[in-house]
């Protein structure tokens, strides 16, 4: 867990450095102008430039949360594995159902000769006759909102209790009468699909909507870290007792 510690307070370094340009065009532009010395000469920053750098601020939240929450993921395949070993009777339920539909379950439609070659994937892993290998299906890919990863969290067992405080900030509507977490991830997705572009996504925007927004998801993220620690700590995906 440390591991993805670092990892997310290197990306959060990452987006407090891109902030604090931001910031810092905004105020000189809001003192008449902000400006480069470029060989010599004034080059005034433009303002669909400076909406094109609000939008990117979109663009890093959404990578630190799909960011984060896939190296939880990959860090409870790493311990379930290890605890486990190739006795996969040892999973919880819910840890165990969806180590089936890791190895059984593929995108797109399969031929009867794909379905079999997973089928006989799984008999092996169970029988010992090759090594278990758990993975988590995932459901993000651009779609990591409040409600997935709150649903996906609770299929492997990882109940979230946050504080009140916490509650109130992520429940309350942020801008466009969405919630923080469901604003980034639907910003992005347009900005990815080409539905909306850099500049009017930037528009009527001012850094201290970003610097509250940055501060959300940080808050968020560490108080998911924290359960998924928890979880691991205790290793909620596993069985108490070994079954006789």
């Amino acid at each position: 867990m440390e591991y993805v510690k670092a990892i997310f307070y290197e990306r959060i370094n990452d987006i407090e450095s891109y902030f604090e340009l931001v910031d810092q065009i905004e105020k000189a532009v809001g003192s008449g102008g902000a400006s480069l010395n470029v060989d010599g000469s004034k080059y005034n920053i433009k303002p669909n430039q400076q909406k094109i750098m609000y939008s990117g601020i979109y663009l890093h939240l959404y990578n630190l949360i799909e960011a984060t929450i896939s190296l939880l993921i990959e860090a409870i395949e790493t311990h379930a594995s290890e605890e486990v070993g190739n006795n996969v009777s040892l999973l919880t339920d819910n840890m165990r159902a969806l180590y089936i539909k890791s190895v059984t379950t593929a995108k797109g439609n399969l031929s009867d000769e794909k379905r079999l070659e997973k089928a006989i994937d799984l008999f092996e892993q169970v029988l010992n006759i090759k090594p278990v290998e758990i993975k988590l299906p995932l459901s993000g890919g651009g779609n990591w909102g409040f409600t997935e990863i709150k649903a996906f969290s609770k299929q492997i067992g990882v109940i979230f209790n946050f504080d009140q405080e916490l509650k109130a900030k992520i429940n309350k509507k942020f801008r466009d009468d969405k919630k923080p977490i469901r604003l980034i991830k639907e910003i992005r997705n347009k900005l990815a699909h080409g539905s909306l572009s850099f500049t009017e996504c930037g528009q009527d925007h001012v850094a201290s909507e970003f610097r509250e927004l940055i501060n959300i998801v940080k808050e968020f993220l560490e108080a998911v870290i924290e359960h998924y620690d928890a979880f691991i700590n205790n290793k909620g995906y596993r069985i108490v007792d070994e079954p006789a």
